[in-house]
Formats: structure tokens, C-alpha cells, sequence
């Protein structure tokens, strides 16, 4: 026997809607389904839904007598309070023993927003489609996006002002899809660069809807898409040589937009590149030498600095001798896709403490790569580069392992560092440059 009481479908009822009440309230109006799960007994695009109340037999009334016939006392008060469209039937059955009798079979639920009233959401839900209705009467595309889907948190959790501030927003971008103005200059009332920062993402998708443009996981940029200017990306750059830094009144920690760097034309002999900041803070005076810190995938900006002499810039700089270029990054999948997309810029570009010798000796220091990256050949690498790239992607040493270059012994760095900054910097970087840089990183020891 399984009689479902009052509480526990009152119960169930709460839990689903709490779950699904974004989804239901844009499903009932017409919103394209997304890819998000169904709930067994509950689904989101099956209304009317039907309860059954459990299973029955004339043996299990017989042996529960006073429990059954709470049961259906219970649910026969329960029915009075039931809100409209929510509905309790009945059924009569005919048994040997006990004759006819009348048990409640199921409960009817007609749509989410009576369902919400039953378990005391009606408000919210009233609230909710009083915001739906206010954004799809204004964005007539959105009606149709599968956007909401995605933001249902400004249908259900937002504050009333924060939606009509967006809906606001978008009407303006609207209006003027091309206007060049910085975020901090945009003249919409009540409405500042504080309250769209953290809301970039939302602000974007709901302007590609309403543009009727497809929202995807990898959407646009907000600027772009907002037709507004963006900010210029910027370089954080150390001074090591005494003597450069002096010639910029001692300036040694820079960080500045792109276009300001480039046109520096410092005289430098070496380029140190570092992914991990705090290592690029801790680097001593190099004579000629000027490190970049923290540049990740961005280090393809390097492309647009002339005194870096970059491989496209060959014929449009002097002649003379370019810069050597190093490059220490961590010892991760991703590290390694940074190293080739770096040197598809600067073909000179040499690599130290990247070897498989660092990575073995470091073991004791390893670390997990969440997220490692997913291509399958970095066309940059050297074919030492590659061997440990691949090894890492393989879980060559374990699964999804990687160093990263500030577990590293600070002196030995600096040893390795100092050694390959000696290296003739018109060497190429082939198998035996190669094969000579590994011979430098495996003096690593102590780690």
C-alpha cells in the first residue's frame, strides 16, 4: 500500500517548482525549449500534470483501517483550500468486502502558475510574469530567443528596478547600435558602469536577441556588440637594465595600453617573457633586458610592438641585430599553447625550464590541470617541446599534471635564466638550439 498524505505532495509540489519555475514561467509563454533536463512525474512541457495519489487494494484498506480513512479525511479538507486549476479527482471502486467506496485517485494541476499559488508562490509568480511580459511586449524577438533560458535570474531573482533598468538599456543600445562611446559615457539615466560591469554577459545576450542575432556559448564581445568603444588593452612590462630605466626618468614597473608601448622604440638586447607576475616582480637587473609579465593568450599583442622586431615587421624596421627572446611559462598544456602562439610571432623566440627534465625533477611539486588544452598539434613547437606537450595531454606522468613556474627553486631559475640570456641571440631555434636549451633546464636541481 502507498498513500501519498497531503504533506508529502505539498512537499514534492515545492521542490519542482523551486527547480523549474524559471523554465515553466517561459515556457507558458511560448518560449523555444532549450537543452536543459526534464524531471521524471513533473516535466516541464506536459501540462495539465497529474498526481496519482498511490495504490490501493481492499486487503490494505482491511489491515489499515483508521489509516486510510485519515488518509482520505485528509485530502477531503485538503480539496477545500485547493486554488483554481488545480483540481483533486476521485474514483469510486466496488469491493467484495467493504462495498462502494470513494478514495481520492489523483491530483490534477493545470498550469505552473497554479501550482505556484498552492505552495504559496503566487506572488513571485505573478511578479515574474508581469517582467516577462513588460520585456517581451517591448523586444518582440526575445519571445523567440532561447536567451531567457539561459538568464532566467532576471525573470525570477532580479529586483524590479535592476529589470527596468535593463530593458532600459537595451532600448538604447537600440537606438543607437554605433555610438563609439566609452561604457563610462553612456547618457541613460540611472544607470552606471557599477551596475553593468557585473552584468555584462546578461546585457550582451539579451541585446544579440533582441537584435535577432544567434546567441551562442562563445557570443561576441560586449563592446562590440554594444557598439561602444573599448578599452585599450594593456601591457605590464619591468625596466631590468639600469641604464634604459634611465632613460625614462627611472620608470621600471609600466603598465600601459598597446599603442603606447609600441611607440617606445626602447633599445633593448633581450626580451624576457614570464607568465606568472609575481616571478616578473622578483626578476634582478639584466643588462639590455625588459621583461613582460602575465600576458597569457594575449602575448599575440606583442605582434604590434615594432622595437620587438616581429617576424611581419621585418622590412618596415632597421636592419640591425633583433632582440634575443626568452620565454618561461609553466609547465602545462597551456603554457605550451602560449610558447607556439609566441613564436609564431617571433620565430627567435627561445624557451628555458619547459623541458622534460624540469617536470620530472619537479614531481614533488606537481599540481592538477583542470581545463587542459585541447589541440591536438602546436605547429610552433620544437620537437622536444612538442614530445613533453603531447606527454602531458596523454597522461604521460599522470592524469592532467602540470609545474607551474613559481614552484620552481628561485636560484636555479635565476641560474637558467642568466645562462640563456648568454646564448648568441641570432641563433635559430632548431633541433640543436633546441637540444642546447634542454641542456641548460635540466641543471635544475633541488626541486
Amino acid at each position: 500500500m502507498k498513500l501519498e498524505s497531503v504533506a508529502t505532495v505539498l512537499a514534492e509540489m515545492k521542490r519542482r517548482i523551486d527547480a523549474r519555475f524559471g523554465l515553466w514561467l517561459l515556457q507558458d509563454a511560448g518560449v523555444p525549449e532549450g537543452t536543459e533536463p526534464r524531471e521524471d512525474g513533473l516535466d516541464a512541457a506536459t501540462w495539465p500534470v497529474r498526481v496519482p495519489m498511490g495504490s490501493l487494494k481492499e486487503r490494505d484498506v482491511l489491515e489499515s483501517m483508521d489509516l486510510v480513512a485519515k488518509w482520505v479525511r485528509e485530502w477531503e479538507q485538503a480539496q477545500a483550500a485547493l486554488p483554481r486549476g488545480i483540481t483533486l479527482d476521485w474514483e469510486t471502486r466496488q469491493w467484495t468486502r467493504l462495498g462502494e467506496q470513494r478514495i481520492p485517485a489523483r491530483l490534477v494541476i493545470d498550469s505552473p502558475g497554479a501550482l505556484a499559488e498552492w505552495v504559496n508562490q503566487g506572488p513571485q509568480w505573478r511578479q515574474a510574469c508581469h517582467r516577462r511580459e513588460m520585456l517581451f511586449r517591448r523586444f518582440g524577438k526575445l519571445r523567440s530567443s532561447p536567451v531567457c533560458r539561459r538568464h532566467l535570474a532576471v525573470f525570477v531573482d532580479w529586483a524590479d528596478e535592476d529589470v527596468e533598468r535593463l530593458q532600459t538599456l537595451l532600448a538604447w543600445f537600440e537606438a543607437n547600435p554605433s555610438s563609439g562611446l566609452y561604457l563610462r559615457q553612456l547618457p541613460v539615466p540611472t544607470i552606471d558602469t557599477k551596475w553593468i560591469e557585473p552584468r555584462k554577459a546578461v546585457v550582451r545576450d539579451f541585446l544579440l536577441a533582441v537584435k535577432g542575432q544567434l546567441v551562442t556559448a562563445a557570443s561576441q564581445d560586449f563592446h562590440e556588440v554594444c557598439g561602444l568603444r573599448k578599452p585599450a588593452g594593456k601591457l605590464r612590462l619591468r625596466v631590468l637594465c639600469p641604464e634604459l630605466r634611465a632613460s625614462l626618468a627611472g620608470l621600471c614597473d609600466i603598465e600601459a595600453p598597446v599603442e603606447e608601448v609600441a611607440r617606445m622604440t626602447l633599445p633593448v638586447r633581450s626580451i624576457i617573457i614570464v607568465e606568472n607576475l609575481e616571478t616578473g616582480l622578483a626578476l634582478p637587473d639584466f643588462e639590455g633586458a625588459v621583461a613582460f609579465m602575465r600576458l597569457g593568450h594575449a602575448v599575440s599583442e606583442l605582434a604590434r610592438i615594432p622595437w620587438l622586431r616581429p617576424e611581419h615587421l621585418a622590412g618596415s624596421v632597421d636592419q640591425s641585430s633583433p632582440p634575443r627572446m626568452i620565454y618561461w611559462g609553466d609547465l602545462d598544456t597551456h603554457g605550451f599553447a602560449i610558447l607556439s602562439r609566441a613564436r609564431g610571432i617571433f620565430s627567435r623566440l627561445q624557451s628555458i625550464l619547459m623541458d622534460e627534465a624540469t617536470f620530472s625533477r619537479g614531481q614533488s611539486l606537481w599540481v592538477t590541470e583542470l581545463k587542459p588544452n585541447r589541440a591536438e598539434v602546436l605547429p610552433h613547437l620544437t620537437p622536444a617541446e612538442m614530445d613533453v606537450y603531447v606527454g602531458l595531454r596523454s597522461n604521460r606522468w599522470g592524469v592532467g599534471l602540470r609545474l607551474e613556474q613559481e614552484r620552481l627553486s628561485w636560484p636555479e631559475c635565476l641560474r637558467v635564466l642568466r645562462e640563456a640570456l648568454e646564448v648568441n641571440p641570432d641563433q635559430s631555434i632548431d633541433g640543436s638550439a633546441d637540444r642546447q636549451l634542454v641542456g641548460q633546464a635540466v641543471h635544475i636541481v633541488g626541486l
